[in-house]
């Protein structure tokens, strides 16, 4: 696990980093050239310095943690400031002259360091509550017949999504987030839940968005503006909790939201690779000795592909326990910052059997 800035200049080229592949926009758009500028500039001191003040000591759990932290930064920085040197590119996915000259004063900005040492990236993509709109769909489940919990949650934005009407494509069928079923409780664990009505946090969340993505600004604006709405409905509001996963107690958070009468939709887009090898192993044998525990209970992963596809490298596997025997399917693939996801061949059929099978 590297700590400051060792290893940074060789993470700026991570293929991870998602740069250059089907997320982006056709052509060289603002994040790319930044990146070909930040590759230029390798390990020179105006570069590393005020990384390494912000980030002494810290240690990062991936390779495109930092690099895209850094980006973030930068663009949080220019949603506070308009006249920021870089506010072309990541503000407006904008193309300006000099990009090399500005990067550096962007840099230089003394205001950088606090938000790079305070901050980390956030997972605010609501296209990736598919991780439990499909599994639900396909088994499916009632209207308030389920309960859901999403593991990593941030802003618990991906709880929200079925009182929007983001569009979503499973396969070939054209949907909207209402259309999926409503849960009847909503819990969200984080190591740092944010509360999205507080403007500063949501600042930080939009600014976790790649400029010249503007979808998926719309569905962030769509699911903040449910927390930030008076909640409606006789079903209870999410809660979301401070909770640290692969410590060994996620088993017993999961239990107390589970009951005899709804199923339990346990689901988390990439927090595995987050964690430690030893937290890994520890939060997986929290799940599975959940899912061992109890009959209608599902729990979804949704992570990069082993051997990603250019165009769809995120897999979303459906875990679940029979007789006593661990099932592991995958359901679907994504993009890693898609509302649409392929449907992988007999899928579907398959968990509907199991889920309808043994005890």
């Amino acid at each position: 696990m590297p700590i400051g800035v060792d290893g940074f200049v060789q993470d700026l080229c991570s293929p991870r980093l998602g740069v250059g592949t089907s997320d982006t926009p056709s052509g060289p758009g603002a994040y790319e050239r930044l990146f070909v500028e930040l590759r230029a500039l390798g390990d020179d001191p105006r570069l590393l310095a005020p990384l390494a003040e912000a980030w002494r000591e810290r240690a990062f759990e991936t390779e495109y943690a930092r690099p895209l932290l850094l980006l973030a930064a930068l663009r949080y920085r220019a949603l506070e400031d308009a006249e920021h040197p870089l506010a072309f590119e990541v503000l407006m996915d904008a193309e300006a002259p000099e990009l090399g000259r500005r990067l550096l004063d962007a840099l230089a900005d003394r205001a950088l360091v606090p938000v790079l040492r305070e901050r980390a990236i956030q997972t605010n993509e609501p296209g990736r509550a598919f991780a439990w709109g499909l599994p639900a769909l396909t088994l499916g489940l009632s209207h308030r017949g389920f309960h859901i919990v999403d593991l990593g949650a941030s802003a618990g934005l991906n709880l929200v999504v079925d009182r929007t009407s983001i569009p979503y494509r499973f396969g070939l069928n054209k949907l909207a987030g209402f259309d999926f079923p409503s849960p009847e409780r909503r819990l969200g664990l984080d190591r740092a839940p944010i509360d999205v009505t507080d403007p500063r946090e949501a600042r930080w969340l939009e600014a976790c968005i790649w400029p010249g993505q503007p979808e998926r600004l719309e569905r962030f604006k769509a699911c903040r503006k449910v927390y930030q709405d008076p909640w409606r409905g006789d079903a209870p509001a999410p809660r979301l909790v401070r909770h640290e996963l692969g410590a060994g107690a996620t088993r017993e958070a999961l239990t107390a939201i589970a009951d005899d009468e709804r199923a339990t939709l346990v689901y988390e887009s990439v927090v595995r690779p987050y964690l430690a090898p030893a937290a890994r192993a520890a939060h997986d044998a929290d799940l599975w000795g959940f899912l061992a525990a109890g009959r209608e209970r599902l729990w979804a992963v949704l992570e990069p592909s082993e051997i990603p596809s250019p165009s769809t490298p995120m897999t979303l596997t459906v875990h679940l326990v029979r007789d006593g025997e661990r099932h592991a399917l995958p359901l679907a693939q994504s993009g890693y910052h898609s509302a649409s996801c392929v449907i992988v061949p007999g899928a579907p059929r398959r968990l509907v059997e199991l889920w309808r099978s043994g005890a």
